[in-house]
């Protein structure tokens, strides 16, 4: 079990970093924030840093959108998985995750 787990992350790390290497939608993930994240990184629910909190935010966007694309994939913290969007595809994922980095630099 515990193989069947290490290797779906090492897939999904592999996934989403691909997926923002090929860059995210900076106006899709709006969309998408408005829909499933603004809950809590829209006023900084359970620590979530708040998005356009460039204080909050600047230490993370220097690891880079690779990184926190594995963050919103796998979940950190207190953040669930895909931030709890089941119905988020992939790449409304990545997508969200540039609408973030975008507005908070």
């Amino acid at each position: 079990m515990k193989k069947i787990i290490t290797t779906s992350i090492l897939v999904a790390g592999m996934l989403s970093a691909n997926l923002a290497a090929a860059g995210g939608n900076v106006k899709a993930g709006e969309a998408v924030f408005d829909h499933a994240c603004k809950f809590c990184h829209g006023v900084g629910r359970m620590g979530a840093p708040r998005v356009g909190d460039k204080s909050a935010w600047s230490e993370r966007i220097k690891q880079g959108e690779s990184k926190l694309t594995d963050h919103a994939f796998l979940g950190y913290r207190n953040m669930p998985a895909r931030g709890d969007c089941n119905t988020c595809s992939d790449q409304d994922i990545v997508n969200a995750v540039a609408y973030m980095v975008d507005i908070s630099k």
